[in-house]
């Protein structure tokens, strides 16, 4: 009897353990997939709100799915189901840099143009997978369970030991595995682990009888039961709601402070997902003790806001007491060089960590409430997952797609907090209400009085005091202006997502990468300029006279609505000219799209500087968008683009045929490429291209001196040269800095 009962837990501790290793494939899984599907979603935080959205309604789908069709099965049965799920999700796995690549954005990127159809499509091509990740807690719950006392404990113990694992493949995945061998490798990797649990899965099928002794009475209470279930559900909705969105903010308050690098995002995940692990197992250790779980789960969400709101607000004013620095934006934390691990944990500690805990407790809790016979346990836990994720995937679409444009991060956060305290406000109400439920009930509302607006909130978080500034944000980022020097109308400084970008003036190497291209070109008719900044590098690029158009993509809306606050206070500085002189054209979009949509062929085409660290610089330093770009020239066209690293150098000479540098500016071209120092010398020389310079106040000599001083090499003189570790959509090095010796 006691070997029987070991032998059981041996069982139980290996099924635990195989669930751990589905939920880390699960989270290298959908942060490889996140970057695939941006190729064709885009690159901005709208199309990331919508991959994560249609992830997790795939999600919510098969676990309803499978909440339905596992009260039909034996727990052998429900097992095998499992085992068959983890083989479909790797088979997926293998197909999918293919599809989402190869299919969906090679092929179905003209059908881009519509956010709704962007939706439908990242959805469908998630489905497969994920609804059968959704099946899986529903077939391991009907599984595991042999009884309903301690029911729920199982369950949650179940949950938070698979969600441990995607917190742990979330860091694996984002920190190590795709920056040392790529996306497609590393979904390689998470399709073996699948493999690993299925085969995991099937061995322990055989080797117990795990035939349910019979079908069970259905208790005579059920329909009063399945009213309690679908009450607890709508509850459970707008939790997942709530937390989700609280984590679109988290993205958007930590991505400013670690200055957007490519880690942020896999950094705020995997502290969120380790939170509610912790909270899922602890909580289904004390669950027995819990008596009025109702009351229970209000408290808990009142709590979890209360220690979100207190998060940020500690942020803010911990900068304006000096316990924080106020130089998040000016000194990178998260550089090779200037990491500071101590200062990202304990950001991450205190911003995402507690409310993330507090709300782990949620499902255990939830399950206690709705678990009362074992013929209805896997419907009711498909339900009440269900209602979590559609839930969560709402929090997301709706978080990320209306309330930052609507509110901006502090007012989403505010109607956050007002969810939050209307979950206090109900575990107050009545004859058992907890005393010290007013300490959350009362910070949340003194959070709704008197927690900053958005544009005091992110001068705190810049450093600012008395200077002026220019503050906006939507949905597709943040940008800040900080005017300073003497005249504070004309001068500044732009952050973008947290990065100094650039600034007005013109800094004269924004200046000569705009202008470098257009001067050498004999005949620069139509040049397209991706990124804007301030406006140096395309106010450059429209100085040469045979210039008839310049076109100008940016993909966060907000640097142009900062640029024309800027101009309507009266500064100038040629930001006025690039917004409304006729020979300029500024788009807000996708670089990328925007350039393998347009049927135009240019004569020169060129990028603003970015840090290769930046999240996402990836897309404009890899070789397949180096190719896209020498296939939208015109005949001897030139590609300008500054070079950060020796491997953008290595991987620009291995697609143009002709590169000459002209430090640190790369020309890149299908045919010779005229440079000559005496023909630049002459343009600035002219009369109207020294008044375009002076009308933004680029110090011409100083311009001409860079042409002058600057060394030139050939790099490329007909013939590529190819390198073997290129940037690569599939593996962008550059991007993941960190990973890199």
């Amino acid at each position: 009897m006691k070997s029987g009962l070991q032998s059981d837990r041996v069982r139980q501790g290996t099924l635990f353990g195989l669930f751990f290793l589905s939920g880390a494939a699960a989270l290298i899984y959908q942060t490889a997939w996140h970057r695939l599907l941006g190729l064709f979603a885009g690159a901005d935080t709208i199309a990331a709100a919508l991959v994560v959205g249609a992830f997790l309604l795939g999600l919510g789908i098969g676990s309803l799915a499978a909440g339905l069709y596992a009260d039909r099965l034996s727990r052998r049965g429900a097992l095998i189901a499992f085992a068959i799920c983890e083989v479909g999700i790797a088979v997926f796995a293998v197909l999918s840099p293919w599809l989402y690549y190869d299919v969906i954005y090679r092929e179905l990127l003209p059908l881009a143009q519509s956010r709704g159809v962007i939706f439908a499509i990242v959805f469908a091509g998630l489905l497969w997978p994920t609804f059968l990740m959704g099946c899986s807690l529903p077939f391991l719950s009907k599984a595991i369970v042999s009884q309903i006392a301690g029911s729920a404990q199982l369950i949650g113990w179940l949950y938070g030991l698979n969600t441990l694992g995607a917190g742990v493949g979330a860091f694996f995945g984002g920190w190590f595995l795709i920056g040392t061998v790529g996306f497609d490798k590393a979904v390689y990797l998470g399709a073996a682990i699948n493999l690993v649990v299925a085969l995991g899965g099937l061995l322990l099928a055989r080797g117990l009888d795990m035939q349910a002794e019979g079908p069970a009475k259905r208790a005579a209470t059920s329909d009063t039961a399945d009213g309690v279930v679908w009450r607890w559900s709508l509850l459970v909705f707008v939790s997942g709601f709530l937390i989700v969105a609280l984590q679109i903010v988290w993205y958007r308050l930590i991505g400013v402070l670690l200055q957007s690098n490519g880690y942020s995002f896999s950094l705020v995940l995997t502290v969120f997902l380790l939170g509610d692990a912790a909270g899922l197992m602890v909580g289904a250790r004390v669950i027995d003790r819990i008596a009025d779980p109702r009351r229970f789960f209000f408290l808990m969400q009142g709590i979890a806001t209360a220690l979100a709101l207190a998060g940020a607000w500690f942020v803010y004013s911990g900068i304006g007491a000096g316990i924080l620095p106020a130089t998040f934006v000016d000194r990178d934390i998260m550089g090779p060089n200037t990491a500071n691990p101590a200062l990202i944990l304990l950001l991450l500690a205190i911003v995402v960590l507690p409310a993330s805990f507090i709300m782990g407790f949620s499902f255990p809790v939830v399950q206690k409430a709705v678990q009362r016979d074992l013929d209805r346990l896997g419907s009711r836990v498909g339900l009440v997952q269900l209602a979590n994720i559609v839930g969560n995937s709402m929090g997301s679409l709706v978080a990320g797609l209306l309330l930052l444009d609507l509110a901006g991060t502090a007012g989403t956060l505010k109607l956050l907090v007002a969810i939050g305290l209307a979950f206090a406000a109900l575990q107050l109400a009545g004859p058992r209400a907890t005393r010290w439920a007013w300490l959350p009930a009362g910070f949340l509302g003194a959070g709704l009085l008197f927690f900053p607006g958005g544009e005091t909130f992110w001068r705190r978080l810049h450093g600012l005091t008395t200077e002026t500034a220019i503050v906006a944000e939507d949905k597709t980022g943040l940008s800040l202006l900080k005017m300073s020097g003497s005249d504070a109308k004309e001068d500044g400084r732009l952050y973008i997502q947290g990065h100094s970008q650039s600034r007005l003036p013109f800094d004269t190497v924004h200046s000569y990468l705009g202008a470098i291209g257009p001067l050498t070109h004999g005949t620069p008719r139509r040049v397209l300029v991706i990124g804007s900044g301030t406006g140096g590098t395309p106010y450059a690029a429209g100085l040469n006279p045979a210039t008839e158009t310049v076109k100008v993509i940016e993909i966060v809306a907000p640097v142009i609505e900062t640029l024309k606050s800027y101009t309507a206070a009266g500064g100038k500085s040629g930001v006025d000219e690039l917004l409304s002189g006729k020979r300029f054209d500024v788009t807000v979009a996708d670089g990328r799209h925007s350039l393998a949509l347009d049927p135009v062929r240019y004569d020169v085409i060129e990028a603003d500087a970015i840090l290769p660290k930046t999240a996402l610089s990836g897309l404009l330093n890899s070789r397949e968008f180096f190719e896209q770009v020498r296939a939208k020239l015109a005949p001897g066209g030139i590609y300008v683009q500054w070079a950060p690293t020796e491997r953008s150098v290595a991987t620009f000479r291995s697609v143009f045929p002709y590169v000459t540098m002209v430090h640190p500016a790369m020309l890149g071209s299908d045919r010779p490429i005229p440079y000559s120092r005496e023909k630049i010398a002459a343009l600035l020389a002219r009369p109207d291209v020294t008044a375009h310079l002076k009308a933004a106040r680029i110090d011409d000599a100083e311009l001409a001196r860079w042409f002058g001083d600057k060394k030139v090499e050939v790099l490329n003189d007909g013939r590529t040269v190819a390198t073997p570790s290129p940037n690569t959509d599939f593996f962008p090095r550059d991007e993941y800095y960190l990973n890199r010796p």
